[in-house]
């Protein structure tokens, strides 16, 4: 039951995982599943006095609200975070119903979302990832070194999701001295091709050497290995916190190397097609997020006024020193 990310307490909430895992849901979508479930299921038992055991078919509406708001006033969770939370069980509940695992209608329904600021995607400057790159390469340690570089650059050249990356087989790695290729298998396990780079490819390849080193080597088909098998979407999201850290980048997470490539692909002047193709979006309103000025861009667009305000403030004395040039009385 439920062998892809190991069952829980909760026979109802197994059996939502195992029929989800059967779907098309990714490893990542079913641990996002069963830590909000659980969690919920927690707090159920914790805070209802009445009923000590969570039940799918205890729960009420009022119960839903009071979870809501508590994520909201003593968690402090965001606003994403909560809806995302909610989302889970309107899917759980709508599945015990269907199930037989609850008789009465559906605890969700009425409980509102909380309300979220639209924000852009967060993306970062070449520069800033260039930096990221050289954090791996001054404080990474032996092959993991090696693997950790090449994570980093496939995530910037690719744009691949952590789901996706974590995933990776060899059969889906294909490199050659001219090119290469990743096969991807992104969101309702819809696939796609991701041409490589000489630089992912040279990264890539200088990982496997070290992989087929390992004695556990042909245990695994997953690309990426940590110390005890497959490394998890979580791995990835440490150690690439742990690399920004050290080149001054606290904020960065491993998704804004999928926005930042995104990003530049746009700002070097490829058209949002063949960016949402790369990027395996369904929907090319999704992409057309990355042509709209977030801060960063305003932000710059008001410094380069002030430079060029201050270049043309500026003119030359005759005896060659530089000076303000004033502006004429009327």
């Amino acid at each position: 039951m439920n062998a892809t990310i190991g069952p829980t307490d909760y026979p109802s909430i197994d059996a939502f995982l195992d029929a989800r895992a059967s779907g098309d849901g990714s490893r990542h979508t079913l641990t996002s599943y069963r830590h909000d479930l659980i969690g919920f299921a927690r707090w159920f038992a914790e805070h209802v006095p009445t009923e000590p055991v969570f039940a799918p078919d205890a729960v009420t509406p009022t119960d839903v609200r009071e979870f809501r708001d508590w994520l909201v006033r003593t968690a402090n969770r965001k606003p994403a975070t909560i809806n995302r939370k909610l989302a889970a069980l309107r899917a759980y509940f709508s599945f015990c119903k269907a199930r037989g695992y609850r008789k009465d209608d559906l605890p969700t329904e009425g409980v509102k979302r909380v309300a979220e600021q639209p924000a852009g995607p967060r993306w970062f400057l070449k520069r800033e990832v260039d930096g990221l790159i050289r954090a791996v390469e001054r404080y990474g340690r032996g092959a993991d070194r090696l693997r950790d570089l090449a994570i980093i650059l496939t995530l910037r050249h690719t744009g691949l999701r952590v789901g996706e990356l974590v995933t990776l087989t060899l059969q889906d790695t294909t490199l050659g001295q001219r090119g290469g290729q990743l096969r991807v298998r992104g969101k309702g396990n819809k696939e796609r091709v991701v041409p490589l780079n000489h630089e992912v490819r040279q990264a890539l390849a200088a990982w496997l050497a070290v992989r087929a080193a390992r004695p556990d080597h042909d245990a695994y088909e997953d690309v990426f290995l940590g110390q005890r098998g497959p490394l998890s979407a979580h791995g990835v999201e440490v150690l690439v916190t742990k690399y920004a850290r050290h080149a001054g980048l606290p904020a960065l997470r491993p998704h804004a190397l999928r926005h930042s490539f995104a990003k530049h692909l746009l700002d070097a002047g490829e058209d949002l097609v063949t960016v949402q193709v790369l990027l395996g979006h369904r929907n090319l309103n999704t992409t057309a997020r990355y042509t709209r000025p977030g801060a960063r861009d305003l932000e710059e667009a008001v410094a380069r006024l002030v430079n060029e305000g201050e270049e043309h403030g500026k003119a030359t004395h005759p005896n060659g020193v530089e000076r303000r040039a004033t502006r004429a009385r009327r």
